[in-house]
């Protein structure tokens, strides 16, 4: 059984408890039920355009694995688009079949696209759903969904990135150099998803994998403009299905000693909070000083003690592992696996993978001794996760005369990644030994491990 806590907030409505599986289904059949007359076609489209993090989840979900070209874009909180947005959308909007968006106005949505919009294109507002259907048992009051492996495997998933910085491709007939574009759009297969969710699945070792035993809590919102579903909370959520266990979405920890979860991703904010937590605990009493004192202890020494008293009253008694996409510092880090006696694992995801890219391992404790030096030090990503290849590009001649650390541009391949579509250019033209750049900046320790530096860093210590 896979659960999944979806706060709709369409009608101010409360979240609901609902099995990921049977919520997936009755979308998709509802999806499929929209397409009456363009169903034979050879690839309908159609573009979901939500601002809300949890609608657009579900319905790309839902819409990944039916026999159509689906384009999940991003609107604003003023129900606009971006001016690249819209730009990015253009070659698709005279061809598209259905458009759903959570504005309160069909009419906005039509006059936001333009008048390149197919005539017959179908546009409708998620209030005018039945979004209660979608917590039905078995909802059969729409068309069934296609579930032939022939047909799924025609789906493709078409997702609208806001590019961050100049991406490029270091294929052999590729020379194409994006700079200063603020869009790119990524192409997914059936394939490229199982790709990702094996890879989740190799975040733990065959002897702690996931099973029907655990409650996976992942902090999913976009109030830090974060809108990439792939890669880190969408495939450990799918990774869960696959094995069976109950999955929520949080943005809280009120609740979550009630739910008892026994793995947690969160991120680098509530990561830093709980850190905290952990410090003014160390404050209270002399006694509770020494008792953290001695579990850090532990950790500096590749060990994990017992968890606090306090700390299992905050997430309760049955965590094991703590995940986060976000970079976080070697304190915080060594902070937590300090208090609530589990291991803290970084995973480095990027919206062209679907699932992660680079993942430390379960029990990896390599951290320096508690100096200031350490302090500042960020925690490491750990070596290349599954189905996915990386080198470093880019480095500079004297590391390689004198076997530093080797520093430049991360690019990476592998079943998992995605295809970036250009305009001009037939998608199926990509070659497969493609490389694609996901971190301008980045550093392959003698370990095997990876440090990443943002765009405006040095990366020198």
């Amino acid at each position: 059984m896979l659960i999944i806590r979806v706060n709709l907030d369409l009608e101010k409505t409360k979240p609901q408890d609902v099995r990921l599986n049977r919520l997936i289904t009755n979308v998709r059949n509802q999806l499929w039920s929209q397409l009456p007359s363009k169903k034979n076609e050879e690839h309908p489209k159609i573009l979901i355009l939500c601002e809300d993090p949890y609608l657009k989840l579900v319905f790309t979900l839902s819409a990944a694995t039916l026999p159509i070209t689906t384009i999940v874009g991003s609107s604003k909180p003023t129900g606009t688009i971006s001016i690249d947005s819209k730009a990015a959308l253009e070659p698709y909007l005279d061809s598209l079949s259905l458009v759903i968006s959570d504005s309160s106005s069909k009419d906005l949505v039509q006059e936001l696209l333009g008048p390149k919009l197919a005539g017959d294109c179908l546009v409708l507002s998620t209030a005018e759903l039945d979004c209660n259907a979608w917590f039905l048992a078995d909802d059969q009051r729409g068309d069934s969904a296609p579930h032939d492996p022939a047909l799924v495997s025609q789906a493709r998933l078409r997702i609208i990135h806001q590019q961050q910085r100049s991406s490029s491709s270091t294929c052999s007939n590729d020379s194409t150099k994006k700079e200063g574009e603020g869009v790119e759009v990524y192409e997914y297969t059936p394939e490229n998803i199982l790709a990702g969710i094996t890879g989740s699945l190799g975040i733990f070792p065959v002897t702690g994998k996931m099973t029907s035993k655990d409650r996976i809590f992942l902090e999913f919102n976009n109030s830090d403009g974060d809108d990439d579903l792939w890669g880190s909370e969408i495939s450990v959520a799918l990774a869960g299905l696959y094995s069976g266990a109950d999955v929520y979405f949080f943005n809280g920890f009120k609740l979550l000693s009630e739910y008892k979860p026994t793995i947690l991703m969160i991120k680098a904010m509530n990561a830093q909070i709980l850190a905290e937590e952990i410090i003014q605990l160390s404050n209270l009493s002399l006694l509770k000083k020494f008792t953290i004192g001695r579990r850090l202890s532990q950790v500096y020494n590749g060990n994990l003690g017992s968890p606090l008293v306090e700390t299992g009253e905050w997430v309760g008694p049955q965590l094991r592992a703590i995940l986060t996409k976000d970079p976080i510092s070697q304190s915080t880090a060594t902070l937590i696996r300090a208090g609530f006696g589990v291991s803290m694992q970084r995973i480095y995801a990027h919206p062209i993978s679907t699932g992660p890219i680079l993942v430390s391992q379960q029990y990896d404790f390599q951290v320096p001794q508690s100096t200031t030096r350490a302090t500042k030090s960020m925690m490491g990503c750990g070596p290349p996760a599954a189905n996915v290849e990386c080198k470093i590009v880019g480095v500079a001649e004297p590391s390689l005369v004198n076997h530093d650390a080797w520093k430049g541009k991360l690019v990476v391949r592998g079943p998992s990644i995605g295809t970036r579509i250009v305009p001009s250019r037939d998608p199926t033209s990509q070659q497969e030994d493609c490389f694609f750049p996901v971190a301008e900046i980045a550093q392959v320790l003698p370990n095997g491990t990876f440090l990443l530096f943002p765009p405006s860093s040095t990366g020198d210590d």
